[in-house]
């Protein structure tokens, strides 16, 4: 895989208590303009979108690749609600923001994009799908740049969103929108650091193997667990790769589909190491391995040298509320 450099990094997160907050504001910040009939679901792929470019001019070639497992659920429920309880049609542009890509659309027209434009979905490890997809296509050629992107958002009553997507009663539900330029060759300036691999294996098995050939210097390395897998499946995977650092950045955070945007943007941001080696999992088995490396570890923007291998990572701020934890 060519080298691919991460540009910049944006995330949102919030946790959902009681009323959702409006996002109208925030969209209108990051992308300086205002956007019309649109839901809360573009919105906040806006605000992502919107901060993660940060002001630049990107190239009108730039790809645009956006994941989200669930997609607008709050305007296809509506929609539901109209066609098989009232025996309405939907209203257009309702019917129309229903399909996942259309917030593609609008990420692409807010910054003058006419690059290839993808909505990407999976179950389990939706960021990691995108980040695989434009992967290929830089390391091919067919891009020099693509703006890759996952959003999540919650429906109220929080209670019935809760039982839709199979969690207990009790479980921290939240909001978020995780967002990573990429780039090849000279156009990615000084860059915040580097997609090394992004991979699906079809076991467990297959991965540790893989793992012990592949080139990655674990005693400068961190290990992080997706939502999804399991402590068995950690426990191999840190034997594996002798038993280093575990990255903990899910403690503390909400219940949503797309974390490890959270995780990577945490680790680009505040690196712990030089590189970070993410496992996820999923029911059927397959596991998938995103492996980044941080670009300013000891350059004196990081958090400082890099820890001894032996010692574990604490997770940060565990005392901080989950849901002020977002990108101001």
């Amino acid at each position: 895989m060519l080298p691919i450099s991460i540009v910049s990094a944006s995330s949102y997160c919030r946790e959902a208590l009681g009323e959702l907050p409006p996002l109208k504001a925030l969209a209108r910040e990051a992308i300086g303009r205002s956007v019309r009939r649109i839901g809360r679901f573009v919105e906040l792929a806006l605000v992502g979108a919107g901060r993660c470019v940060g002001g630049r001019t990107l190239p009108a070639e730039t790809a645009t690749y956006f994941t989200s497992t669930r997609g607008d659920l709050e305007v296809t429920l509506d929609v539901l609600v109209q066609m098989c309880e009232h025996g309405r049609l939907p209203a257009p542009f309702t019917f129309i923001n229903t399909v996942g890509n259309t917030a593609c659309f609008h990420v692409a027209d807010s910054f003058g994009l006419s690059g290839p434009s993808q909505f990407v979905t999976s179950r389990y490890a939706p960021l990691e799908a995108a980040l695989r997809l434009a992967a290929l296509d830089l390391s091919e050629g067919r891009v020099t740049m693509a703006l890759v992107g996952s959003t999540d958002v919650c429906t109220l009553p929080l209670a019935a969103h809760r039982e839709r997507i199979g969690l207990s009663a009790d479980t921290p539900v939240g909001e978020a929108s995780h967002w990573f330029l990429l780039a090849t060759g000279d156009s990615a300036g000084t860059p915040l650091g580097a997609l090394r691999s992004v991979r699906s294996f079809p076991d467990a098995e297959s991965l540790r193997v893989h793992l012990f050939q592949h080139p990655i210097n674990f005693d400068r390395a961190a290990l992080a667990s997706g939502q999804h897998l399991t402590a068995e499946r950690l426990k191999l995977f840190r034997e594996a790769t002798g038993n280093g650092p575990v990255f903990d950045y899910r403690s503390g955070l909400p219940f949503y589909d797309s974390q490890t945007g959270y995780g990577v943007h945490r680790f680009l941001t505040e690196p712990v190491a030089r590189t970070l080696v993410h496992i996820e999992g999923d029911p059927s088995g397959r596991c998938t391995l995103l492996v980044v490396d941080a670009g300013n570890v000891g350059s004196g923007t990081g958090t400082g040298p890099v820890p001894d291998p032996n010692d574990p990572i604490p997770p940060r701020d565990s005392t901080r509320s989950p849901r002020d934890r977002r990108n101001v």
